[in-house]
């Protein structure tokens, strides 16, 4: 499992901003910036969609067991800024897409963590 590389998809999403909201914006690239140097990549994808400038953002990051701490921190560090934001985890474990939704109200650090070191130790 040490050397065990995995991709998370992350989808921050707020009750209170707009997509389009430049406020909005900083607030996903700070999530960005404190990935960074954390996870082993950190990338941003666009997806088109109508009625949304620039399209619905998709944060991936890689990561192995080394830095899962660290990630874990992160996100909920980020959530703890504004109680309207959440985050949506996915990983492919055994072929199959596991998702867990964590926000600023019920965000559980040890769950968070389990399941990235599940989502690591299972991956295909």
């Amino acid at each position: 499992m040490e050397n065990k590389q995995i991709e998370v998809i992350l989808n921050p999403s707020s009750d209170f901003f707009d997509e389009n909201d430049p406020r909005w914006s900083q607030q996903k690239n700070l999530l960005v910036r404190d990935l960074q140097g954390r996870a082993t990549k950190v990338e941003k994808k666009s997806e088109p969609m109508d009625g949304m400038k620039g399209g619905l953002e998709t944060l991936i990051i890689t990561l192995g067991p080394a830095v899962i701490t660290g990630i874990v921190d992160v996100v909920k560090a980020w959530l703890a800024r504004d109680k309207s934001t959440k985050i949506e985890l996915s990983a492919n474990i055994n072929g199959k897409t596991v998702s867990f939704t964590a926000d600023a109200s019920g965000v559980d650090k040890n769950t968070l963590k389990e399941f990235l070191e599940q989502a690591i130790e299972k991956a295909s």
